[in-house]
């Protein structure tokens, strides 16, 4: 935008990048940045997506989106985006990290220009005609470095809240077998958890 390339506009994310964008923006002081003052929000013009917005927001005029869900599961911002982007050659979708290939994400990364696959449940078929890259970064790490990571602070009890279901079994199966005092627990939705 600096250089003129791109128009001055707003850059919409959804709610789980509004919470790391508050974190990293408060505790910008703590890191080793090159630019301490930086402050995201005001930076890039951030503005949040409300729910539903994602479903019925014109799509014209080079507007940009910072989506965190990756896999672009249904009932996300992601999904609802991507279903819409998928059949128009002028959109292009730009995959940073990880996507499950048995998750929506995970066909959207795999299909061929021009292929008509199964998105979602919900959205049925798609064919795609955007423009997919995929950039090989990433914020999550390795599961032996998260078990790594288990016993290098060892707690008395780990969450597992994030990751499907065989994802979550695997890691309580390794963290029993190497550290069988520690205490898991897998939050239920909805439900309060006791540590």
């Amino acid at each position: 935008m600096r250089e003129g390339k791109l128009k001055p506009q707003p850059i919409f994310i959804g709610g789980l990048g509004r919470v790391f964008t508050e974190i990293y923006d408060l505790e910008s002081h703590r890191a080793n940045r090159q630019h301490t003052n930086l402050q995201l929000r005001e930076a890039l013009n951030l503005v949040v997506l409300e729910k539903g917005q994602a479903e019925s927001m014109r799509l014209t005029g080079g507007k940009i989106f910072v989506i965190t869900a990756g896999m672009m599961s249904e009932n996300t911002a992601a999904h609802d985006l991507a279903k819409r982007m998928a059949g128009d050659p002028h959109h292009a979708i730009f995959f940073v990290g990880y996507a499950d290939p048995s998750t929506p994400g995970g066909r959207m990364k795999a299909a061929k220009l021009g292929e008509t696959f199964v998105f979602s449940p919900s959205a049925g078929q798609v064919t795609r005609k955007c423009e997919i890259q995929d950039y090989a970064l990433t914020a999550h790490a390795n599961r032996t470095d998260l078990l790594d990571f288990v016993s290098q602070v060892d707690p008395r009890t780990v969450l597992l809240g994030h990751g499907d279901d065989a994802a979550r079994k695997w890691f309580e199966e390794q963290i029993r077998a190497r550290h069988p005092k520690i205490k898991i627990v897998q939050p239920q939705p909805g439900k309060t958890v006791e540590v």
